[in-house]
């Protein structure tokens, strides 16, 4: 019951919030409303009163990463409100980058971390968080620069970032970074005046070394990470349709993204930058936004396991969520107080 507890406060803290009312966070370890009675069974999902959940595993910050021993994460949070709101208890399944043969072997009910770019096989659920190529700017540089301004915009070297910026301002304009975080100190230095990187992993490395940057344009159209599931599994389309439909409009996964990000993101409303919205080949670009996230979650993994750290000791965790291993649902999530 305690593990559950922790997911079943955001939604008391959450629903708190859009009341108006104070003080609902010093309450919420003590507030165990009454569990939810199971969505889907036996054969939507593999076991009974269980949800599956494949990630990528390792240090892929914040989707997924490691703190003493276990799996933490946007992803995680967001999988742990997503079982809690099916009725279920969730396990937390590593299936590195082969996640749709884990799937179709039948390991895993779901997969996190799916990208709406038209290639996957399986069905996906609307983005539980939205992505694109961004350009990052300080806040005394709203505006979009031309490319005639000829603007130095700084990008992790051989990435699809760093295409991106050639591709709409020229390689002049380029300046190519040993790694993301890297780019975002060039700016701080006065080497450059923008950064380029993927909207999500880029706000979370500007957040853990403390830098004043958010996106303000865009090279791509806004995309967004879905929630996989066989094709052939219309059960558990519905199930998992109406859950995110409930975790979004109840505010958790602002909650759960203001956590790990720092604030929301909301790319709808910014420009694309012309002549930006052709992708290259993946021979063109070598490295992808995994890759920038990695180098990222190296330089920032003291900061972000401290604070893993932190959620683990408030939610009294006392079970691992490594490779395999299952744990209830909200084992992993985030609590009320905790959107920094």
């Amino acid at each position: 019951m305690k593990h559950r507890a922790s997911v079943l406060a955001i939604l008391a803290c959450a629903f708190c919030l859009a009341l108006g009312l104070a003080g609902c966070s010093g309450q919420s370890e003590e507030y165990t409303p009454a569990l939810k009675d199971a969505t889907v069974s036996s054969p939507a999902i593999g076991e009974d009163g269980t949800l599956r959940v494949g990630v990528a595993g390792g240090e892929s910050a914040p989707f997924t990463l490691t703190s003493n021993d276990e799996v933490v994460g946007l992803d995680v949070d967001m999988a742990a409100a997503i079982a809690d709101q099916m009725g279920l208890k969730l396990q937390i399944v590593n299936v590195e980058s082969d996640g749709e043969t884990a799937l179709a072997n039948g390991e895993v009910d779901i997969l996190m971390s799916q990208v709406s770019d038209g290639t996957s096989s399986l069905w996906l659920s609307e983005p539980y968080i939205p992505t694109a190529i961004a350009l990052f700017a300080g806040a005394d540089a709203s505006e979009v620069p031309s490319r005639e301004s000829a603007p130095l915009i700084a990008a992790q070297g051989s990435s699809t970032s760093a295409w991106a910026v050639s591709t709409a301002y020229g390689d002049s304009s380029l300046v190519s970074s040993g790694d993301l975080m890297s780019a975002f100190s060039s700016v701080e230095e006065g080497q450059a005046q923008y950064v380029a990187a993927y909207a999500v992993i880029g706000t979370y490395a500007a957040l853990y070394q403390n830098v004043d940057m958010k996106p303000i344009a865009l090279f791509e159209q806004p995309g967004g990470y879905c929630i996989g599931v066989s094709p052939e599994n219309v059960d558990l389309q519905q199930a998992i349709t109406d859950a995110l439909s409930a975790v979004t409009s109840g505010g958790i996964s602002n909650v759960i993204s203001a956590k790990w990000l720092g604030t929301t993101l909301d790319l709808a409303s910014l420009p694309v930058i012309e002549s930006a919205s052709t992708q290259p080949s993946d021979s063109d670009a070598p490295q992808d936004e995994g890759s920038e996230g990695n180098d990222a979650e190296a330089d920032a993994n003291a900061d972000a396991d401290a604070d893993a750290d932190a959620d683990a000791s408030a939610d009294e965790q006392d079970g691992a969520a490594g490779e395999g291993d299952g744990s209830d649902a909200g084992s992993n999530a985030v609590v009320p107080g905790q959107a920094a």
